[in-house]
Formats: structure tokens, C-alpha cells, sequence
């Protein structure tokens, strides 16, 4: 089946690979005591796609581009049968354009999907 990214309701194309991590956020006093144990509170758990794409048209790095615009956004991810809804903010999107046959290509393009 692949790998499944929308925006929204909008279905992005498909990437070439997704790295997922899930970040452990702690509290703000955390820290070594001063018998060198670890003291603290997780308050959140947190995920983060990484996203690459081999080649994309101009037309499909443009939609990824409005479809992730600035600010905080609903992504799902559907991962072998699993789904992953958040809400997210992007890293910068970038990748290297090429010109070929008169056409605008993008190669190598990639983001971070950050949950909020």
C-alpha cells in the first residue's frame, strides 16, 4: 500500500521516505540530582515525520508548499494500515531544482511534519 500523507483532506504525493521519531517532551526543573539521578516529569509525548520525495514536478512541490503553509495544520500519515492524525507545523521545505526537456523539476525534496 505505501505511504499516505494528507494535508487536511488533501492527499500529497507519495514519498520516497518517512522517518518517524517520537520525542519524550520533560518538564522544565528536569535534570541530574546531585547524586547523578535523573529527576523530572514527562508532560507530553511528540512525533515527527521526516519526509523525502526523489523527484516531484513543479506542480507537486507546489502543492506540498501550500498544502504545509506556515502555522499549525491536521496531518495524517497512514503507515501499512496504520493512521496517524496531528496537528502540525513544518520545518523548511527544500530540495534542488532541475531543468529538464523545458520542464521544472525538484530533486531530493524534503520536510519535517512536527506535531504542535
Amino acid at each position: 500500500m505505501g505511504v499516505v500523507i494528507k494535508a487536511g483532506s488533501t492527499v500529497l504525493p507519495s514519498p520516497d521516505k518517512l522517518t518517524t521519531s517520537d520525542e519524550i517532551i520533560w518538564s522544565s526543573n528536569t535534570g541530574r540530582s546531585s547524586s547523578g539521578k535523573m529527576i523530572g516529569d514527562v508532560v507530553a509525548e511528540k512525533t515527527t515525520f521526516a519526509i523525502t520525495w526523489g523527484v516531484l514536478t513543479k506542480a507537486e512541490r507546489d502543492l506540498i508548499r501550500a498544502k504545509l503553509a506556515s502555522g499549525f495544520h491536521p496531518v495524517t500519515v497512514i503507515e501499512d494500515g496504520d493512521t496517524t492524525t496531528i496537528t502540525a507545523y513544518r520545518s523548511t521545505l527544500q530540495g534542488e531544482a532541475i531543468v529538464a526537456g523545458g520542464q521544472t523539476y525538484y530533486k531530493g525534496v524534503t520536510v519535517s511534519i512536527i506535531q504542535q
